[in-house]
């Protein structure tokens, strides 16, 4: 540094391009604005290094020691996540219970009216009075997540009871069954005699006789009854809820339950039977007949009717089913006198081994798959153990088929 230099300055920059050589160049100061919080007036803070003063005293924080808590917190959090993952997984489990319930559904419940202007709430509260559905609370949040509705007012018949909730929104949206129409039903386990007098009573303009000479006249067909090559028409028209026009003719209705059983035997294989089963489809369909009056409420109970009739079957052992029994004798119920177990007729089955020569009522959908699908099982014996409700006791042992009667009998069952 050049001797004549002047003294460095605190306010300077030193200039190696200046006139003269390079060297340390004062700088004047600048001029001072309003003083800053925490700045002195020469526009510095109070820290000095020897060049100046710099840095707020306000920008250190006082820094708390570490602690425990942290991981304490993360834990707890982590325990109330998995309570509330625990209670939503056992909602969703029960909600799912609730929109599609295991199994087939129940019976029909009849009739459900749809009052003129009901909401979608109050349609849920209908479907679950009459046990539709099993929460009229989620059928409603349902309804609206799959955005269906509203439905129309009317009368609905195809409800059952403990449908899932997509069958139910299926039947209100099929709507309710069309004004000037009649609706027929017609019961499972009816001889046809009285299933021909219950359409009369339901629908007064066709009489028993129209029905019958129709039924004789050719123009109401059958592909079932036709393979079977019988005249009887006992078992061939499927018992079930109908609407027809109230003009409607007695072909017309008798047609419309023909096609019916034709359908329902197609979709239970029927026409294969004689694989699936060695025995014909009309072998079947007697034997579902059988079923459908012989069988107890409890479901599992059809397919072991049929397993009992097909194991004495195969050693040509009499059936002795009083139901055929009864139709023989132009009955549908009652008890047997000894006079009845006498009277000789084709469907005396108590004597004579084999199935009865026709089917004895219209089976439902349910004895006619017992029919084609029975369970495997030795049972050739059962007996009514109680009758509220109706249940039978089945064995292949026949000591404990009689000591399973003669209790039945003490108690007053039958």
């Amino acid at each position: 540094m050049n001797p004549n230099d002047p003294e460095p300055s605190s306010r300077g920059v030193y200039d190696v391009e200046a006139e003269g050589g390079p060297g340390f160049r004062p700088v004047e100061p600048l001029e001072p604005t309003a003083a800053e919080p925490g700045w002195d007036d020469d526009g510095l803070d109070g820290h000095d290094d020897g060049y100046g003063r710099f840095g707020r005293d306000d920008e250190y924080v006082a820094m708390r020691p570490p602690t425990r808590g942290g991981p304490r917190l993360m834990v707890v959090f982590g325990l109330v996540m998995a309570v509330i993952l625990l209670v939503v997984a056992g909602f969703g489990v029960w909600a799912s219970r609730q929109i599609d319930p295991s199994g087939e559904p129940g019976p029909s419940v009849g009739d459900v009216e749809v009052p003129t202007g009901s909401s979608t709430d109050a349609i849920a509260d209908l479907l679950a009075e009459n046990q539709v559905v099993t929460s009229a609370m989620l059928f409603r949040y349902y309804a609206g997540w799959k955005n269906v509705g509203p439905w129309k007012a009317g009368v609905y018949t195809d409800f059952q009871q403990d449908m899932s909730f997509d069958e139910a929104i299926s039947v209100l949206d099929d709507g309710p069954i069309p004004p000037q129409t009649k609706v027929v039903r017609v019961v499972e386990g009816r001889r046809l005699v009285d299933a021909l007098e219950s359409i009369h009573e339901q629908m007064p303009n066709i009489s028993v006789e129209q029905l019958n000479a129709a039924l004789a006249s050719g123009e109401v067909t059958s592909k079932y009854k036709t393979a079977a090559n019988v005249e009887n028409w006992e078992g061939f028209l499927f018992p079930d809820s109908y609407q027809f026009a109230e003009d409607a003719t007695a072909t017309t209705v008798l047609q419309t339950m023909a096609t019916k059983m034709d359908e329902v035997l197609d979709e239970l294989r029927y026409d294969k039977a004689e694989t699936l089963q060695g025995r014909s489809a009309y072998d079947l369909m007697k034997t579902a007949s059988l079923v459908e009056k012989e069988a107890g409420q409890p479901e599992d109970e059809r397919g072991k009717v049929a397993r009992v009739i097909y194991n004495r079957l195969d050693v040509d052992e009499p059936l002795g089913i009083d139901a055929a029994l009864l139709y023989g004798l132009g009955r549908s119920a009652g008890e047997l006198t000894q006079t009845d177990l006498e009277t000789d007729t084709p469907y005396s089955n108590r004597t004579k081994p084999g199935l009865p020569p026709t089917p004895i009522a219209l089976p439902g959908r349910a004895s006619l798959q017992a029919a084609i699908e029975p369970p495997a099982g030795d049972w050739k014996y059962y007996v009514l153990v109680s009758k509220d409700p109706s249940s039978h006791l089945f064995t292949a042992s026949y000591k404990e088929f009689q000591t399973a009667k003669a209790d039945a009998q003490a108690r007053g069952v039958f």
